[in-house]
C-alpha cells in the first residue's frame, strides 16, 4: 500500500472518515458537514488568547489560518477571527482582539471553508492548512442531493418538453401518498418554469415535426434574466431519437445555460414521465454535487470515487447527481452484506 485509503461519509450533520495509513495502521476522524471543528474556551488568558477543550488531536500550528467563531447561547455567531498561532490543541492566539462573548464556558467553530472531507484527511494526516495532503485513494458517500432534493435547495430550474406535455410533471402519474383520500395534494414539482417546444417524434424514432428554435431565444433571455441557471430536456420519444434533444441542448448552452440536462442521455427509457423526472433532478442538482466533489477533487491527489444509489463506485468526473439520492441506504446494505460475508453469515438484518 503506497497511498493513503480513505473512506469518508457526509451527512446532513456530521462527516465520519476512517483511513489506513501507508503502514496500514487505521485511523478515524468526525467532524462537523459544515465544515467546522468544535470546541470549548476553558479560559481567557490575554486579550488576544484563549485555553480551550477540544476531543480532536492536532499537531502544532495545526490551526493557523482557520477562522474562529464564538457561538451564543442563542446560537447567534459573532464576528470571525483568524487563528494567528496554535500551541497543540489547548491553546488559540487570534490576530486581532476576542470578542467579550469569548468567555470561560463558550462554544466556538474553527474552520478554513474547505469541504469536510478535506478538513477529516487534514485531521488524520496532520496535515497543515497551506500544505498539499498526501497522494490518497478517496472513496465519498454523501447525502447533499438527498437534503437538497427533500429541502428543495436545488437551482432554479426550467423544463422544456414537447408541445402539449407541459402539465406533464404536475399529472405526473396515479401514485398517491394516501390511496384513498378524495382532495388529492400532490407535491410540487421542482421545476420554476416549463416551456413547451415545437417538434415531434414518432415511437420509432422518425420525425414527424422538425425542431423549432423560434421564439425561443426571448423566452431562455426571460428565464436567465429571472434567475434560472439551469434546464432539463425531454421530448416525446427521445429515446428512440435523441437528435431533438441535443440539438435543444447546444442551442440552451450558447445561450448562456450553465447547466443542461437531457432526459435521453440519462435514462432512455421509453416512458416520457420517468425520463423528464430524472433529467429535472440532473438539472436542479447536478451543479450541487458537481460542487462538491469537484472543492474536494482540488485539494487531493490521487482518486476519487463516490457512492452511487446501485451500491456502487462511480469515478468522481464521471458521478451524476441522479445516481447519489440513494446512496446512503444503498451503502449501508452493500456495507452490512460485506461485514456478513466477512463474519461467514449469510442471513443478516441490516
Amino acid at each position: 500500500m503506497n497511498c493513503w485509503q480513505m473512506r469518508a461519509d457526509t451527512g446532513g450533520t456530521f462527516t465520519d472518515c476512517l483511513a489506513i495509513d501507508p503502514g496500514g495502521n487505521p485511523h478515524r476522524a468526525k467532524v462537523l458537514s459544515s465544515s467546522a471543528l468544535r470546541g470549548r474556551i476553558l479560559s481567557r488568558t490575554t486579550d488576544n488568547t484563549v485555553q480551550i477543550d477540544v476531543p480532536w488531536v492536532v499537531p502544532t500550528g495545526f490551526l493557523r489560518g482557520y477562522t474562529l467563531r464564538i457561538l451564543g447561547a442563542a446560537g447567534v455567531r459573532f464576528e470571525a477571527l483568524r487563528v494567528a498561532d496554535s500551541i497543540g490543541t489547548d491553546q488559540l492566539t487570534i490576530a486581532g482582539h476576542l470578542p467579550p462573548e469569548a468567555v470561560a464556558g463558550a462554544t466556538f467553530e474553527v474552520s478554513a471553508g474547505e469541504e469536510a472531507p478535506v478538513l477529516a484527511a487534514r485531521l488524520i494526516t496532520g496535515t497543515l492548512l497551506h500544505d498539499p495532503l498526501p497522494q490518497m485513494e478517496l472513496r465519498l458517500a454523501t447525502t447533499r442531493g438527498t437534503n437538497a432534493l427533500l429541502e428543495r435547495k436545488g437551482v432554479p430550474t426550467a423544463l422544456f418538453v414537447t408541445r402539449g406535455f407541459g402539465d406533464l410533471l404536475r399529472i405526473g402519474d396515479q401514485r398517491r401518498p394516501d390511496l384513498f383520500a378524495l382532495h388529492v395534494r400532490k407535491s410540487r414539482p421542482l421545476t420554476q418554469d416549463v416551456v413547451e417546444v415545437t417538434e415531434r417524434l414518432a415511437a420509432d424514432g422518425a420525425i414527424l415535426c422538425p425542431l423549432s428554435l423560434e421564439g425561443l431565444e426571448d423566452v431562455v433571455r426571460s428565464l436567465l434574466a429571472k434567475g434560472v441557471q439551469a434546464a432539463a430536456v425531454a421530448f416525446m420519444h427521445s429515446y428512440r431519437n435523441p437528435c431533438h434533444e441535443e440539438q435543444l441542448a447546444t442551442f440552451l448552452r450558447d445561450m448562456g445555460f450553465a447547466t443542461v440536462a437531457t432526459s435521453a442521455s440519462l435514462a432512455p427509457l421509453i416512458k416520457i414521465l420517468p425520463r423528464a423526472q430524472t433529467a429535472v433532478v440532473e438539472a436542479c442538482l447536478g451543479p450541487i454535487i458537481d460542487g462538491y466533489l469537484g472543492r474536494v477533487g482540488a485539494c487531493v491527489t490521487g482518486s476519487i470515487h463516490a457512492m452511487t444509489s446501485a451500491g456502487g463506485l462511480v469515478e468522481g468526473t464521471r458521478y451524476h447527481a441522479k445516481d447519489s439520492l440513494l446512496s446512503g441506504p444503498a451503502g449501508g446494505v452493500a456495507g452490512a452484506a460485506a461485514s456478513g460475508r466477512r463474519s461467514g453469515e449469510s442471513q443478516i438484518i441490516s
